[in-house]
């Protein structure tokens, strides 16, 4: 009798453990949709054509321009005027926010797509143009503002039910994360003190280095025991607050991605390297935001080198990945 009990106790204590594990797999890591795992097409013409402006923003910005920081202002200047003559060009109408620091006048560069619904929630999208000392930064992070650039030319004179910004964001790197004079945190809390509501943001973090080498793809602890170990995916990741974001977006990008695609929406106590980007500061004004990466250094070998350099990055991953996002964006501002 006494070692029925005890069998029965552990039986549901196993039970107990399998429904918390469950729990814990559909609460963290479950994403709507399917992750695409076939060989892509090849790239049509107008991707092809994609795919080489993206190189060519990828090659003036990390190349001809090179690092691009506080030490270096004239660069970060000179970077603010091609994003703004870029999307002048493709017809759109950017805007500049200036952004204090230290004494020296920086700026977020903006699109502004209005809405032609009852919708008030702005999307933002977002991507910093700045660099870390040393480092050319082609996947950080010219990789996501050329994907900025081309994915604001493809909504152009799209109908959207809701507003939507797209934003080119200056001094994400140090010395400048989690200051005043970080960009995106200035415009997070200039909506937030004019009370502007936001349905979501999502950061543009390091989107051009993918492989298909066996066990390229490295995790934090425990994460990789739930995830491929081929790195030729781009992730949708966010906190635990944002869940039902990460899940909204990677959801929608799953309905037009030709290449695999992964979410993970986790607290932050559990995985603290999802605050890297720019998403952090919607966060810390209470906005749902997440961040869309190759997943940097736990993957790309060169993150914050001199090896960062325009020839590691795949522009036709890059190419499917801006025509999937673009796609993805007019769902969510048409839904």
């Amino acid at each position: 009798m006494r070692w029925q009990v005890v069998i029965a106790g552990l039986g549901v204590l196993l039970v107990i453990v399998l429904v918390t594990l469950f729990a814990g797999y559909w609460l963290i890591m479950h994403m709507p949709g399917t992750s695409y795992r076939v060989t892509p097409p090849p790239l049509d013409a107008e991707g092809i054509a994609l795919r080489d402006r993206l190189r060519g923003h990828v090659l003036i910005l990390s190349q001809r321009i090179g690092e691009r920081h506080y030490w270096r202002p004239d660069k970060l200047r000179e970077t603010a005027t091609y994003i703004e003559r870029q999307w002048r060009d493709a017809g759109l109408d950017p805007v500049r926010q200036a952004v204090p620091a230290r004494g020296t006048r920086f700026d977020n560069i903006e699109v502004r797509l209005a809405g032609d619904g009852a919708e008030r929630a702005t999307l933002i999208i977002g991507a910093h143009y700045d660099t870390v000392r040393g480092s050319p930064g082609a996947d950080d992070n010219a990789s996501g503002v050329a994907i900025l650039l081309e994915v604001a030319r493809r909504l152009q004179g799209t109908a959207l039910d809701r507003p939507v910004r797209l934003v080119a964001f200056v001094n994400e790197e140090a010395p400048f994360f989690g200051s005043p004079a970080m960009g995106s945190l200035d415009l997070a809390r200039r909506l937030r003190d004019a009370n502007e509501e936001v349905l979501g943001m999502i950061s543009l973090e390091m989107l051009g280095y993918y492989t298909d080498a066996p066990h390229s793809q490295r995790y934090p602890p425990l994460v990789g025991y739930f995830y491929p170990d081929t790195g030729n995916f781009v992730a949708g990741v966010g906190n635990l607050a944002s869940r039902a974001w990460v899940r909204r977006v990677v959801g929608a990008l799953r309905r037009h991605a030709t290449l695999p695609t992964e979410g993970l929406a986790v607290p932050t106590q559990l995985v603290g390297d999802i605050q890297r980007s720019d998403h952090w500061a919607f966060w810390t004004m209470g906005y749902p935001a997440m961040m869309l990466t190759d997943t940097a250094d736990f993957r790309t070998p060169y993150y914050h080198g001199p090896g960062d350099s325009p020839d590691t990055l795949d522009y036709p991953a890059m190419a499917r990945l801006a025509e999937a996002l673009a796609a993805a964006i007019i769902d969510l501002a048409t839904q």
